[in-house]
């Protein structure tokens, strides 16, 4: 095997999540594909928050995987999952400390899906809400914790899922 050929490659291997890089078609894409991903989702980042939006270049990504693995390895594995910007973004978002509020979900059998999400910060501000018509973005739900507060349903937080572990 060879060495990382980036920051972001080294990264995506050391998190656990090299399956990104390893079993895409051919391989030697998958870096450039991640980074144009990565670009969509900065890019939608800048037209829904302005000034606001969080930096998801490969160095703030390899930053905060330094400073939080776990937040990071979650990201990772949604990328896996969708190339949606909108919803890869909302997925930071919640990383950061959004809260979701409100999830609307509309399906038909072989006819369609739609997905509608609102996220709120800790003091009560929304963002925009968040659309997808992929049935594919759906799988990012089940890296959401789910619990009961007073008997309240709740849904807090994005975790990386614990698919395999060094063992």
């Amino acid at each position: 095997m060879n060495a990382p050929s980036s920051t972001l490659e080294s990264v995506i291997r050391q998190s656990g999540e090299e399956w990104l890089i390893d079993l895409f078609a051919p391989p030697e894409e998958a870096l450039p594909h991640i980074q144009r991903t990565l670009e969509a989702v900065q890019r939608e980042a800048q037209n829904r928050l302005g000034t606001d939006a969080p930096d998801l270049s490969e160095a703030a990504l390899c930053g905060e995987y330094h400073r939080n693995p776990l937040r990071v390895r979650g990201f990772f594995q949604a990328l896996g999952g969708t190339r949606t910007p909108a919803m890869l973004l909302m997925v930071w978002r919640i990383i950061q400390g959004m809260a979701v509020k409100d999830i609307h979900l509309s399906y038909r059998r072989q006819e369609s899906f739609e997905v509608r999400v609102v996220l709120e910060s800790p003091y009560g501000e929304e963002d925009e809400p968040y659309f997808s018509n992929s049935i594919h973005d759906f799988a990012l739900f089940r890296h959401i914790g789910l619990l009961e507060i007073g008997g309240a349903p709740v849904f807090d937080g994005f975790y990386p899922l614990r698919i395999r572990e060094a063992g």
